[in-house]
Order: C-alpha cells, then structure tokens, then sequence
C-alpha cells in the first residue's frame, strides 16, 4: 500500500550494494541487498510520498494513453522505414553506423553500441512515423556524443526542434502499448 493507492509489491533479495525500488505500471519491485536485516516495510515506508507519486504519474500517463492510435506494421515495413530514417540522418549528421539489428527490447526503444552498431525494438512498428524517426534520429546522435549531456541534447534538438514533446510522448506510447498487452 502507497498511501491511498494499492499496488502489487514483490521483495527481491540480490547483489546489490543499496535498496531500489522499480515501479511498474501495475507493481511495485523492492530489491534487496542479499545480506539486508531490516524491514523491507520501512524501506517502503520511507519512499511512501515518492512512490504514491509515481503511482498517480503512471495513472495519469495510462489515461492520457488510451487516446492514442497504435500503427500495425508488418517487419518488413518497419525495416524499410527504419532504413529511410538511417540513411537521411546519417547524411544529415556526417556518421557512419555499423551493424543494424531488430529486437524486442524490455524498457528501450533502440540502443547504440560504442562499435556503432544499432539496435531497435521490434515495438517501434505499432508507433506513427515521427515517432520512430525521432528514436533513429536519438540514436544516430550517439555516433556524436555517447551520452545525454547538454551538447547531445542540443544536436538532436537542432536536427529536431520538437524532439522534447517527442520523447515525451514516447512514454505515453509505452503505456498504451502496456494497455494492450505488449509491455510488461
């Protein structure tokens, strides 16, 4: 229990030097050191105000989520959509990536390895178009700068200049991909 809100709670003992909580749409995970002796209940206590917070966030972010449209896109079309956006951005930027890979992908929507090599989640074919160029575009712009620093933010944001309310909108998207069964 979050203070009025009710969720799923699991304890998970690991190798971890510090507690952590990760909330979920629908549950709560607090992960233990192995050797912790405590109440895991006064962790959870102590993190209440935060954790009702986030809960009230998700429930607000599911709600403005269920108005969205989700694309179909068979693989083949998100590949060659992909493709369009990689080749354009990559001029555009001056970068050279390597190797292109499709996956499902747990909490991302793509990933850049320090080789160059890129990987995007197979869920990118339920999202608009604009919405998977901004993901090829962010991830292009690690080929630049290996990092969210301000100067990352700020090459994306001239090639972009909506790509706030972009990546903004890509958590509502996630939700509404959870409302439908396909994110845990």
């Amino acid at each position: 229990m979050a203070g009025d809100l009710e969720v799923r709670c699991e304890v998970i003992y690991r190798r971890v030097k510090n507690p952590r909580i990760e909330l979920r749409f629908d549950s709560l995970r607090l992960i233990l050191p192995a050797d912790f002796t405590g109440d895991p209940m006064e962790v959870l206590s102590s993190r209440s105000d935060w954790i009702q917070r986030k809960i009230h966030e998700f429930h607000e972010m599911l709600e403005r989520a269920s108005d969205l449209e989700l694309e179909y896109r068979r693989d083949k079309e998100l590949r060659s959509l992909v493709s369009g956006f990689l080749d354009h951005y990559s001029d555009v930027l001056g970068v050279e990536y390597g190797r292109v890979r499709f996956r499902r992908m747990r909490s991302r929507w793509g990933s850049c390895s320090s080789r160059g090599n890129l990987s995007f989640n197979t869920l990118l074919s339920h999202l608009p178009d604009r919405m998977v160029e901004y993901v090829v575009l962010h991830e292009l712009v690690h080929l630049r700068e290996m990092n969210h620093s301000p100067r990352f933010w700020g090459i994306l944001e001239s090639e972009m200049p909506d790509c706030t309310e972009r990546r903004r909108m890509l958590r509502y998207y996630w939700a509404r991909l959870y409302m439908e069964g396909l994110v845990d």
